[in-house]
């Protein structure tokens, strides 16, 4: 669509009410609950495929067509006016009073024209329980049609399951394992709403990230919405990758406790709903919604495509979309600042010390900084520290010479969280921070210095491809040429001899590897060593083994082995599981123990590296003539 006319279209709306444009394209998705059950199972093709369906799991007709229709009545959603204005009026304000709501209304206004003749697929980060319900805010004050919500049936407690379930929520088991005939009855509801026209929003997380950061992606609901595109759309699916990104979370100490194996999930219901509005009922700060470069489905997944996607890779440039718009926050910079530092305690002119010259970093790689622009000055870190202080994520001592802060004990793996919401913009800067400083040891006139930095960032970033979504492997090395020229303008002059390649990270005006590498890289390492304690025997139950690396990890954090105490993660080290699993690390085999061994070695190896940057920063700092932070 040409500039001119989506302005064009963007004055038409302001024009008239807009009402028109809340109405699906196919009155058919207004039908009530039962014609909409009776529509997909009397199609043909519904039918043969629950007739060959029967066959393969030895149903009778009637028994498959009976629990195909139990399954669509429970998936299927309705749109009724009381109960949207229930779920508008009521719980909405439950789950949302914590924020005030900071959008990007020129691109939700874009997506209004689009909404015409596109079928719009909302594809959010989850964070919070709000995540929804704030989204839904911001459609209902815009000329968008109301989302057709997917989410987990966990929520389908009464009264909420009632009211969400008609004001357009279809609530998915959360495990159906090999029932064959609901994965058919999804299938074939998502073809429905395609062919009906009405725009969708799920989470592709899956759930609600621990850790503050992307969590991988599911893809299941993406694959049935593809292949509901080959059976019949009327209009162009357009997926919108959406960042919401909260200044702080009330429910992170609960999702902290649990991350941690000291608590189990609170389960859902009038109970858990009570304790949850009273929480949210205190304000904390600023909900900023921002959405990405828009992707069209139709497109990436069409036969006759020049390059067509798979849905993986769909999936992952969603992510990467997201990631590009996620906005850098205050207490992600002061947590980042903090954190590094461990246990000591920092006083403002310090933290602002470190602070700044991140900004700086951040503004001349134009990221998404216009929510951070008042650190620029002591007050406004102060304000940023004040209100993590409040919330009792730091210590602040004020009866010396000055206030001091520091991350309150039992407290680190809340500030990660907060830090790790905009670490993935530093992750590249890292991984040359390493490849530089292990290349400075190099002194061989016959090594190809480039040659060994590139395997030495490839194999670090293949360690890290569970946890970050990594550009493919050509637009990475792009990318960690601008870093390079980002770190020093004659870096490709200088990096050739091994004296100039320290000199670089000494002279920097800040490295960053220690500070958001270390805690992936600690988990990484406390299950590799576990794994190596077993020898070549097969690691079958992966629960069992991350309980042993919680409480490995919970002796070695006491016993300082382990310097970040946010590095016990269930999420970090189940993702280090997947690692394990796709280098063939968990069944036995021949070779596996050496294989586990080379794992650990080379963790250590990084780990040692990570600790070799932060020794740097330190002389850097306390020989700097501008002064620093002797961390």
């Amino acid at each position: 669509m040409k500039e001119k006319d989506i302005e064009q279209d963007e004055r038409d709306l302001s024009q008239h009410a807009g009402k028109q444009v809340r109405e699906a394209s196919d009155s058919s998705i207004t039908m009530g609950k039962k014609a909409i059950v009776s529509k997909i199972l009397g199609s043909s093709r519904v039918q043969n495929a629950l007739r060959e369906l029967a066959v393969k799991e030895g149903l009778s007709q009637s028994e498959a067509h009976s629990r195909a229709r139990r399954s669509l009545q429970s998936l299927v959603a309705v749109q009724k006016p009381l109960f949207t204005t229930l779920f508008d009026r009521v719980l909405a304000p439950m789950h949302t009073n914590a924020w005030t709501v900071d959008v990007d209304q020129e691109s939700l206004r874009r997506l209004e024209v689009l909404s015409r003749d596109n079928m719009l697929v909302f594809l959010p980060t989850h964070r919070s329980y709000a995540d929804p319900f704030i989204l839904t805010q911001l459609i209902s004050s815009s000329a968008l049609p109301r989302n057709y919500i997917l989410g987990g049936d966990n929520i389908g407690f009464w009264p909420m399951g009632s009211v969400v379930r008609r004001s357009g929520a279809i609530l998915i088991r959360r495990s159906f394992g090999d029932d064959r005939v609901y994965k058919l009855m999804i299938k074939e509801y998502l073809a429905y709403l395609a062919r009906s026209g009405g725009n969708l929003e799920w989470y592709m997380e899956g759930g609600r990230s621990r850790t503050g950061k992307l969590r991988p992606p599911m893809y299941g609901l993406l694959r049935y919405l593809g292949q509901a595109l080959s059976v019949e759309s009327r209009k162009s699916v357009i997926l919108v990758p959406v960042a919401i990104t909260y200044d702080q979370l009330h429910e992170i100490w609960g999702m902290a406790a649990e991350e941690a194996g000291n608590a189990k999930k609170a389960k859902e219901g009038l109970p858990w709903l009570a304790n949850y509005a009273r929480m949210q009922s205190k304000w904390i700060g600023t909900a900023y919604v921002r959405f990405g470069e828009l992707m069209s489905l139709t497109e990436a997944m069409h036969p006759d495509s020049k390059n067509p996607s798979t849905i993986e890779k769909v999936a992952i440039e969603v992510f990467q979309r997201i990631n590009k718009v996620t906005p850098v926050t205050g207490p992600a910079l002061a947590t980042l600042a903090l954190l590094a530092v461990r246990n000591r305690a920092l006083t403002l002119p310090e933290i602002t010390h470190l602070v700044s010259p991140l900004l700086d970093y951040a503004r001349r790689r134009a990221l998404p900084t216009e929510v951070v622009d008042e650190l620029d000055n002591h007050s406004g870190i102060e304000d940023a520290l004040s209100s993590l202080a409040k919330a009792d994520v730091l210590d602040c001592y004020k009866g010396g010479l000055e206030p001091i802060y520091n991350i309150r004990a039992g407290s680190h793996n809340i500030a990660a969280y907060y830090r790790n919401s905009a670490i993935h913009w530093f992750i590249n800067r890292a991984i040359l921070e390493v490849t530089l400083l292990h290349t400075s040891h190099i002194n061989n006139g016959d090594e190809n210095i480039f040659d060994q930095g590139w395997d030495d960032a490839h194999a670090l970033r293949d360690v890290l491809k569970f946890e970050f979504f990594f550009s493919e492997k050509n637009k990475f090395k792009e990318e960690m040429r601008e870093e390079a020229l980002i770190l020093d303008a004659d870096f490709f002059a200088k990096v050739q001899r091994a004296e100039e390649r320290r000199n670089m990270l000494y002279q920097a005006p800040f490295l960053m590897a220690h500070r958001v590498l270390m805690p992936f890289l600690e988990a990484y390492v406390i299950v590799a060593e576990l794994m190596a304690s077993k020898g070549g025997g097969t690691i079958s139950d992966e629960s069992l083994f991350i309980a042993e690396c919680l409480s490995v990890g919970r002796q070695w954090v006491l016993q300082y082995k382990i310097r970040s105490p946010e590095s016990l993660s269930q999420e970090l080290f189940k993702n280090a599981l997947k690692l394990a699993k796709n280098r063939d690390l968990l069944e036995q085999r021949l070779g596996l123990h050496e294989d586990r061994l080379a794992l650990k070695d080379y963790l250590h190896s990084v780990v040692a590296a990570l600790a070799n940057v932060e020794s740097l920063d330190l002389e850097r700092c306390a020989n700097s003539q501008e002064g620093g932070v002797n961390e």
